[in-house]
């Protein structure tokens, strides 16, 4: 299977992975045959790329890095715990943030969480990501398929696993990877408490506009922080999920110190708590690799580039190191354009990620440099290290 984008769809073109709606069903199943229809209604949901398959990639599968129905029910616990705070804030008049604040602080929102069958999900669907990210030695890369506007729910569980993959290799034991589970799957609780316009228009925000979306890690925590179910580092990591290291985030200006981010590393006052700092990187990737209502998806290479000059001023060093080490620069399956070599403009797909150097995957060559199909050939480029490429979506 490869990385198709939307508009290049034609019927008879046979689905590589399933499209999951922002309610955790499945719209569209892997293995389904695209008719005309389909791909009308993918554009209009507002779908970007999808993966597809044929005889010369049927053998290339992309895995998820949880398991599809576990990933569902997340998606389904997100949703169902996040509509409390919106049902509950209906009735306000205003959406002044003091007024937001004293809403919550009035206790009917932390009324119909404690103790309910909602919070107890997302404790239980948290134990599970962290069962099945810690059976996998490395992890896709890849994020599932979002639209703009229902980037929230899918966004939480992909920072969740991701999180959970790089504080697994700091050596942060079971409990506390569940701590922090919870915490990333409800991390953006605070974003449905604002007027989701603000993050779903295609245009510039005003300074006031942006000082309101800034305000979302507070909100989120003083909806959570007294709920024994959720737990105060799960809170705290909602709070912390956009401090830098350089002191300019948002919401209290935290600091790092970009050393490694170990369980026993010391928290001194007016610092980041060590998950915080692993989710703010998570935050980060996925939100660069996913589509926003202002841009297309930047590629996974691509978000690296952009990472690399972050590091050490918004995320932690350390952090951003053990990321490379477990997220391939050019992810299973995705479509690559050859930029330097006999083979420059060639198009391919990734077919074999080479553990031992992730940045230098297989690449199945499927177009020449005229977007012509040709008969496949397999480039390895640990092998051939005067080949470059980078990421491309046709």
């Amino acid at each position: 299977m490869y990385r198709l984008s939307v508009d290049s769809l034609k019927p008879g073109m046979v689905l590589g992975r399933a499209i999951i709606s922002d309610s955790g069903t499945v719209l569209l199943n892997r293995g389904v045959k695209l008719t005309q229809f389909y791909i009308d209604q993918l554009k209009k949901l507002g779908y970007d790329t999808v993966f597809i398959e044929d005889a010369d990639t049927s053998d290339i599968v992309v895995e998820d890095d949880i398991n599809e129905k576990t990933r569902r029910k997340a998606i389904q616990h997100i949703r169902a715990l996040f509509s409390v705070p919106v049902s509950e804030m209906k009735g306000l008049k205003k959406t002044t943030v003091s007024e937001i604040k004293r809403e919550i602080e009035r206790g009917r929102i932390k009324d119909k969480l404690v103790n309910s069958r909602l919070t107890k999900n997302i404790a239980a669907v948290s134990y599970q990501i962290v069962d099945e990210v810690l059976d996998n030695k490395m992890l896709s890369g890849l994020v599932s398929f979002k639209r703009h506007s229902d980037f929230t729910y899918k966004h939480c569980v992909d920072v969740t696993v991701l999180s959970v993959a790089i504080a697994d290799k700091f050596l942060y034991d079971k409990n506390k990877l569940v701590e922090l589970a919870k915490g990333t799957l409800l991390h953006d609780i605070g974003r449905v408490l604002i007027n989701k316009s603000l993050y779903e228009e295609p245009r510039k925000l005003t300074k006031e506009e942006f000082e309101l979306i800034k305000t979302h890690p507070t909100l989120g925590y003083i909806t959570l922080k007294d709920i024994a179910e959720i737990g105060i580092i799960a809170a705290h990591i909602v709070y912390q999920h956009h401090e830098q290291q350089n002191g300019q985030g948002y919401p209290r200006g935290l600091k790092g110190d970009n050393t490694m981010p170990l369980p026993k590393k010391e928290i001194k006052k007016g610092y980041i708590m060590p998950l915080a700092e692993i989710v703010y990187a998570a935050n980060v990737y996925d939100a660069l690799v996913s589509p926003r209502a202002y841009r297309s998806a930047y590629t996974p290479d691509q978000a690296f580039f952009i990472m690399k000059r972050m590091a050490g001023t918004h995320i932690n060093k350390e952090v951003l190191k053990m990321m490379f080490d477990i997220i391939p620069a050019y992810p299973l399956g995705t479509t690559v354009i050859i930029s330097t070599g006999r083979f420059k403009n060639y198009i391919g797909v990734v077919s074999k990620i080479n553990e031992d150097n992730l940045s230098r995957p297989v690449i199945r060559v499927l177009f020449n440099d005229r977007r012509k199909r040709i008969e496949p050939f397999e480039i390895d480029l640990s092998a051939n290290p005067h080949i470059n490429i980078s990421g491309i979506i046709i």
